[in-house]
């Protein structure tokens, strides 16, 4: 072969490589614009004999992790809330962000939810960090409140629908520290207790606390490991989540204990200059449905 092919060859070969490896970049880049922008639905039906009649086909919306985003995603999360038509907005903690903080842009989403459904909310890691500051969440609890979002700390709301109940438990604290026990004591077990909790860490004690306290089941919404930020593409296994650390247990979908279920959302926000991989958004719709 002559040195002149040989070049050529080469010359070829090197072309191939930096096309190859082109492609790759684009790829990297789109797939990081998809996980940190794109907000996905992720539905899922509950079914239980023990939801009342009137709850029948009631539709639940968990919003978690938004670490106060604000502008224009904020409307384009606000729309895909809005079209899934909820009866409740059920917001999971890390509504604003303590590196970040900007309570204008939560009580902005706040006022935008507040048309779409009564909304009822927990603390956060970020909410009890900022509570730690000058002002703590003042402006944020009165942003709240204005919009008729209920705050739960370690409490039960009671939903009402033509006379029958379910009952939603709201704990903002860790493992150890929340006891619900003495709110429950004189309600009605015969329905599945709705809870909401930031920390999916926290599940199996927090299912072991509702049958204890007479709860046959509950459904638990939870956010905060962000789907393990970098997600092994085609499962639900991510490789860091806070709370857990390397390799969690706990990143999204369904989990099952004691007879209660735990619905875990990947969350639709990043914190400070976290970024997520193979990771999109979400928000989660979860329909309840009487087996009856």
């Amino acid at each position: 072969m002559e040195k002149g092919e040989q070049s050529e060859k080469k010359t070829t070969k090197r072309k191939k490589v930096l096309i190859i490896l082109l492609v790759l970049v684009v790829i990297a880049v789109l797939q990081l614009v998809w996980s940190n922008g794109y907000i996905d639905v992720e539905k899922y039906e509950y079914r239980d004999a023990g939801v009342p009649k009137s709850f029948d086909g009631t539709k639940i919306v968990a919003v978690t992790d938004y670490h106060n985003h604000g502008g224009a995603y904020e409307d384009r999360l606000v729309k895909k809330i809005a079209e899934q038509s909820p009866d409740y907005i059920f917001y999971v903690g890390d509504i604003i962000d303590s590196y970040l903080t900007d309570v204008d842009k939560a009580e902005s989403f706040f006022s935008k939810c507040s048309d779409i459904a009564p909304g009822y909310l927990v603390y956060g890691n970020h909410e009890l960090r900022v509570a730690k500051e000058d002002g703590g969440l003042e402006q944020y609890d009165r942003a709240a409140e204005k919009y008729g979002i209920d705050i739960l700390k370690n409490e039960i709301a009671d939903l009402e629908k033509n006379g029958e109940h379910m009952y939603l438990a709201g704990t903002t604290d860790t493992v150890g520290l929340f006891d619900i026990s003495e709110a429950a004591e004189k309600l009605d077990k015969s329905a599945p207790l709705l809870w909401i909790h930031h920390y999916p860490e926290d599940f199996n004690v927090l299912a072991e606390s509702a049958k204890r306290d007479g709860f046959e089941h509950a459904l638990i919404f939870s956010g905060h490991a962000h789907g393990g930020l970098v997600m092994i593409p085609f499962t639900r296994s991510g490789i860091f989540a806070p709370g857990q650390g390397f390799l969690p247990e706990y990143t999204s979908g369904e989990y099952f204990h004691e007879g209660s279920e735990l619905i875990l959302s990947r969350g639709c926000g990043n914190s400070s200059i976290t970024l997520r991989s193979f990771d999109p958004f979400e928000i989660v719709v979860c329909e309840l449905k009487s087996d009856k």
